[in-house]
């Protein structure tokens, strides 16, 4: 199965709109991919089956063929990318559509502020329309690092909350989360004792740090458990037990679902 790692995009054009109020066409259908890249305000979008709204950090991508409804929320900042797929290794076009609608999300939230900042004042220095197609490579490396920074987010390192959110309340959360993570803790007890059903409290994490708490508790435990096999000599066993996991079997499975590696395969990589 192709992934975004494997495949990278050709802009064929790009516009930058700057407080946009409403959209001229509010349904579209287009022929090649195109992607929303929102710098500031908010959209209510549906493609196909999959609705949602998207503001700031949030790239949307939509599909050729696929009918793209789009209403403005709030004034909308966004970067625009009309695009073909490529594979890596061959330079050949991804001609299989159900091949890219795998790889790629609908919507891509992206936590990284401050990257995002630098990524979008190097588009804005590009011609907003019309670029040169020396001008369109560069912009498409800026959106395939946007991509494999989503990825790397997701799923290759572990989403720390060292800065503060813009919810203080969650940022408590986080930080008793964090000095739980490794004995046997309850999420639903720590939902509690801020006042919150789980429910709300999964949707205002997941809000503030674009990970939910129980992904965010998983990457501590990864993390740690990482450490652990590049650094000692325990077993998986034991070292399931510094985690907060109960059994070697459980972590060893989770290693390899969420990083795509054996927990063997990764000490014998990157033993220290």
């Amino acid at each position: 199965m192709t992934e975004i790692g494997q495949i990278r995009s050709k802009v064929k054009y790009y516009a930058y709109w700057n407080r946009k109020s409403q959209f001229s066409i509010e349904t579209a259908i287009y022929e090649k991919w195109c992607g929303f890249a929102v710098e500031d305000g908010e959209f209510a979008y549906r493609i196909g089956d999959a609705t949602g709204r998207a503001m700031n950090g949030d790239l949307v991508l939509c599909p050729p063929g696929v009918p793209f409804q789009r209403n403005v929320v709030l004034p909308l900042s966004f970067h625009y990318f009309y695009i073909d797929w490529v594979h890596i290794a061959t330079g050949e076009l991804v001609s299989d559509p159900e091949e890219l609608l795998a790889a790629l999300p609908r919507k891509a939230a992206l936590a990284q502020t401050n990257r995002l900042k630098s990524s979008f004042a190097f588009l804005r220095s590009f011609p907003h329309i019309g670029a040169p197609e020396h001008v369109l490579r560069w912009i498409g490396h800026l959106l395939d690092d946007l991509l494999f920074l989503y990825v790397t987010e997701q799923q290759l390192v572990p989403m720390h909350t060292k800065r503060p959110s813009s919810d203080p309340l969650m940022d408590q959360a986080a930080l008793a989360i964090k000095l739980q993570a490794f004995s046997e803790i309850s999420l639903l007890q720590v939902a509690a004792s801020f006042g919150l059903t789980p429910v709300q409290f999964s949707r205002r994490f997941t809000s503030a740090y674009k990970i939910s708490p129980l992904g965010y508790l998983t990457s501590l435990r990864l993390e740690r458990a990482g450490q652990l096999l590049q650094e000692t000599d325990l077993n998986l066993e034991e070292i399931a037990e510094k985690c907060g996991y109960r059994n070697g079997s459980y972590i060893s499975r989770l290693f390899a679902s969420k990083l795509g590696i054996p927990p063997s395969e990764f000490r014998k990589k990157h033993r220290l």
